[in-house]
């Protein structure tokens, strides 16, 4: 990667941030406390390519807001992300079925239950 494209992305970025006025939350909350109802503060920025030669593609920009930005680096909640439908889901270490091991905050799926249930159903 040479500088004048490490300095373009660094820009993108600067811009996006300052463009999160209008923005509320992109990862889900309660269907008590939807996102609609918080501000976003952040990006949550992950780059999306090919695994064998680790060339980055496409970017994933998440806004979100304090709460959930605080939630990211607590190590009682994962996260994981369905990059194809954009759905997200916390889950608590605690009442997990699963195992997730310490230090893995966030999880990023190709597909979810979501996506394979619509991709199950029939086309009428």
């Amino acid at each position: 990667m040479d500088y004048f494209t490490l300095l373009g992305e660094e820009l993108g970025y600067m811009v996006a941030r300052a463009e999160l006025e209008n923005e509320t939350c992109g990862l889900k909350h309660s269907y008590k406390d939807p996102a609609e109802n918080h501000q976003a503060i952040d990006l949550l920025v992950q780059k999306i390519g090919n695994t064998k030669t680790e060339e980055a593609t496409q970017e994933i920009r998440i806004p979100v807001c304090a709460e959930c930005a605080d939630a990211l680096y607590d190590d009682n909640w994962v996260l994981v992300y369905c990059i194809y439908c954009h759905k997200s889901q916390w889950i608590s270490r605690r009442l997990a079925k699963n195992e997730y091991p310490a230090g893995n905050l966030i999880y990023w799926t190709d597909v979810c239950p979501h996506c394979a249930e619509v991709a199950d159903k029939p086309l009428e």
